[in-house]
Protein backbone atom coordinates (compact mmCIF):
# COMPACT_ATOMS: atom_id res chain seq x y z
CA UNK A 1 0.00 0.00 0.00
CA UNK A 2 3.02 2.42 0.47
CA UNK A 3 3.43 2.68 -3.37
CA UNK A 4 -0.35 3.14 -3.65
CA UNK A 5 -0.67 6.02 -1.20
CA UNK A 6 2.85 7.35 -2.81
CA UNK A 7 1.31 7.95 -5.83
CA UNK A 8 -1.91 10.18 -4.53
CA UNK A 9 0.41 11.80 -1.76
CA UNK A 10 2.33 12.94 -5.46
CA UNK A 11 -0.44 14.48 -7.18
CA UNK A 12 -2.10 17.88 -5.84
CA UNK A 13 -5.18 18.84 -3.42
CA UNK A 14 -7.14 19.90 -5.85
CA UNK A 15 -6.48 17.13 -8.49
CA UNK A 16 -7.62 14.15 -5.68
CA UNK A 17 -10.50 16.65 -4.87
CA UNK A 18 -11.86 16.47 -7.84
CA UNK A 19 -11.23 12.76 -8.40
CA UNK A 20 -13.60 12.42 -5.53
CA UNK A 21 -16.13 14.74 -6.81
CA UNK A 22 -15.35 11.97 -9.77
CA UNK A 23 -16.07 9.43 -7.59
CA UNK A 24 -19.17 10.39 -6.49
CA UNK A 25 -20.39 11.43 -9.55
CA UNK A 26 -19.98 8.00 -10.80
CA UNK A 27 -21.94 6.41 -7.49
CA UNK A 28 -25.25 7.25 -9.12
CA UNK A 29 -26.75 5.38 -6.33
CA UNK A 30 -24.76 6.68 -3.46
CA UNK A 31 -23.67 2.85 -1.94
CA UNK A 32 -20.24 3.51 -1.81
CA UNK A 33 -19.17 1.66 -5.13
CA UNK A 34 -19.01 2.50 -8.42
CA UNK A 35 -20.06 -0.69 -11.09
CA UNK A 36 -19.50 -1.63 -14.89
CA UNK A 37 -22.88 -0.04 -15.32
CA UNK A 38 -22.00 2.53 -13.80
CA UNK A 39 -19.09 3.56 -15.95
CA UNK A 40 -20.95 2.64 -19.01
CA UNK A 41 -23.81 5.34 -18.28
CA UNK A 42 -20.92 7.95 -17.28
CA UNK A 43 -19.00 7.11 -20.83
CA UNK A 44 -22.39 7.21 -22.74
CA UNK A 45 -23.35 10.60 -21.11
CA UNK A 46 -19.43 11.74 -22.31
CA UNK A 47 -20.77 10.53 -25.73
CA UNK A 48 -17.23 7.85 -24.95
CA UNK A 49 -17.43 4.65 -26.56
CA UNK A 50 -18.93 1.98 -23.76
CA UNK A 51 -18.35 -1.25 -25.56
CA UNK A 52 -17.70 -4.18 -23.54
CA UNK A 53 -14.06 -4.32 -23.89
CA UNK A 54 -13.84 -0.45 -23.22
CA UNK A 55 -15.19 -1.23 -19.83
CA UNK A 56 -13.26 -4.21 -19.11
CA UNK A 57 -10.21 -1.47 -19.02
CA UNK A 58 -11.93 -0.57 -15.96
CA UNK A 59 -13.40 -3.90 -14.70
CA UNK A 60 -10.67 -6.82 -16.08
CA UNK A 61 -11.74 -11.00 -15.34
CA UNK A 62 -10.48 -12.25 -11.95
CA UNK A 63 -10.60 -8.64 -10.28
CA UNK A 64 -13.86 -7.13 -8.17
CA UNK A 65 -16.69 -5.89 -10.60
CA UNK A 66 -16.83 -3.06 -8.46
CA UNK A 67 -14.29 -0.05 -7.49
CA UNK A 68 -14.70 1.42 -3.69
CA UNK A 69 -13.64 4.96 -3.28
CA UNK A 70 -9.91 4.24 -2.16
CA UNK A 71 -9.61 1.77 -4.88
CA UNK A 72 -10.57 4.17 -7.16
CA UNK A 73 -8.54 7.04 -6.03
CA UNK A 74 -5.31 4.31 -5.81
CA UNK A 75 -6.42 3.18 -10.06
CA UNK A 76 -6.48 6.92 -10.91
CA UNK A 77 -3.65 8.26 -8.79
CA UNK A 78 -1.59 5.30 -10.62
CA UNK A 79 -2.63 6.16 -14.02
CA UNK A 80 -2.37 9.63 -13.35
CA UNK A 81 1.76 9.51 -11.17
CA UNK A 82 3.53 8.80 -14.42
CA UNK A 83 1.76 11.89 -16.48
CA UNK A 84 4.46 14.39 -17.15
CA UNK A 85 4.55 17.80 -14.72
CA UNK A 86 3.29 20.94 -15.19
CA UNK A 87 5.93 23.05 -15.46
CA UNK A 88 7.09 20.04 -18.32
CA UNK A 89 3.91 20.23 -20.05
CA UNK A 90 3.99 24.66 -20.03
CA UNK A 91 7.72 23.87 -21.46
CA UNK A 92 6.63 21.50 -24.35
CA UNK A 93 3.80 23.90 -24.99
CA UNK A 94 5.64 27.13 -25.02
CA UNK A 95 7.95 25.71 -27.47
CA UNK A 96 4.94 26.59 -30.35
CA UNK A 97 3.68 29.63 -27.99
CA UNK A 98 5.44 32.58 -30.34
CA UNK A 99 4.22 35.15 -28.85
CA UNK A 100 3.64 33.98 -25.16
CA UNK A 101 0.45 34.61 -25.33
CA UNK A 102 -0.87 31.35 -23.68
CA UNK A 103 -2.27 30.34 -26.85
CA UNK A 104 -1.38 28.17 -29.90
CA UNK A 105 -2.14 28.13 -33.29
CA UNK A 106 -4.18 25.41 -33.75
CA UNK A 107 -3.26 24.32 -37.32
CA UNK A 108 0.42 24.26 -36.28
CA UNK A 109 -0.26 21.51 -33.06
CA UNK A 110 -2.57 19.55 -34.87
CA UNK A 111 0.10 18.99 -37.81
CA UNK A 112 2.69 18.72 -34.96
CA UNK A 113 0.56 16.17 -33.15
CA UNK A 114 -0.42 14.21 -35.86
CA UNK A 115 3.19 13.93 -38.21
CA UNK A 116 5.63 13.63 -35.23
CA UNK A 117 6.96 10.61 -35.26
CA UNK A 118 5.92 8.80 -31.13
CA UNK A 119 8.30 7.14 -28.94
CA UNK A 120 9.02 3.13 -29.56
CA UNK A 121 6.08 1.24 -28.23
CA UNK A 122 3.74 4.18 -28.21
CA UNK A 123 0.81 4.47 -30.73
CA UNK A 124 0.23 7.42 -32.82
CA UNK A 125 -2.97 9.92 -32.17
CA UNK A 126 -5.53 9.85 -34.35
CA UNK A 127 -7.27 13.16 -35.98
CA UNK A 128 -10.72 12.24 -33.36
CA UNK A 129 -8.68 11.80 -30.54
CA UNK A 130 -6.54 15.38 -31.54
CA UNK A 131 -9.66 17.23 -31.94
CA UNK A 132 -11.43 15.95 -29.30
CA UNK A 133 -8.50 17.17 -26.78
CA UNK A 134 -8.16 20.39 -28.43
CA UNK A 135 -11.86 20.94 -28.74
CA UNK A 136 -12.91 22.40 -24.74
CA UNK A 137 -9.95 24.53 -25.41
CA UNK A 138 -10.10 26.29 -28.81
CA UNK A 139 -10.69 29.91 -29.31
CA UNK A 140 -9.82 32.89 -31.71
CA UNK A 141 -6.34 35.05 -30.82
CA UNK A 142 -6.91 37.57 -28.46
CA UNK A 143 -5.41 40.85 -29.52
CA UNK A 144 -1.91 41.08 -27.97
CA UNK A 145 0.92 43.36 -28.40
CA UNK A 146 3.25 42.49 -31.65
CA UNK A 147 0.39 40.38 -33.21
CA UNK A 148 -0.68 41.41 -36.80
CA UNK A 149 -3.83 41.13 -38.71
CA UNK A 150 -2.20 38.03 -40.37
CA UNK A 151 -2.42 36.03 -36.85
CA UNK A 152 -5.96 36.26 -35.84
CA UNK A 153 -7.01 32.47 -36.62
CA UNK A 154 -8.14 29.54 -34.17
CA UNK A 155 -6.04 29.21 -31.15
CA UNK A 156 -5.45 26.17 -29.00
CA UNK A 157 -5.47 28.12 -25.07
CA UNK A 158 -2.83 25.31 -23.49
CA UNK A 159 -2.84 27.14 -20.08
CA UNK A 160 -6.39 26.49 -19.81
CA UNK A 161 -5.85 22.94 -20.59
CA UNK A 162 -2.57 22.46 -18.36
CA UNK A 163 -4.76 24.09 -15.53
CA UNK A 164 -7.61 21.41 -16.39
CA UNK A 165 -5.24 18.37 -16.85
CA UNK A 166 -3.59 19.05 -13.69
CA UNK A 167 -6.64 19.80 -11.55
CA UNK A 168 -6.21 23.21 -10.94
CA UNK A 169 -8.48 26.59 -11.68
CA UNK A 170 -8.19 27.40 -15.08
CA UNK A 171 -6.95 30.72 -16.09
CA UNK A 172 -9.65 32.07 -17.15
CA UNK A 173 -12.06 31.25 -13.84
CA UNK A 174 -9.14 32.63 -11.88
CA UNK A 175 -9.42 36.21 -13.81
CA UNK A 176 -12.86 35.98 -13.36
CA UNK A 177 -12.83 35.48 -9.49
CA UNK A 178 -10.47 38.42 -8.98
Amino acid sequence: MGANADALAKLPGAQVREMREGFQTLDRDSDGQVNREDVVDMLTNLGQEASPSTVSQFFPPGVPQTLSMPSFLHTLSSLLGPLSSQQELVNAFAAFDDDDSGQIDVGELRDALLHTNVEPGERPLSEREVNQVMGGFKGRREFARGVGAGHRGDVFRYQDFIANVMGNESSEKAEQAN
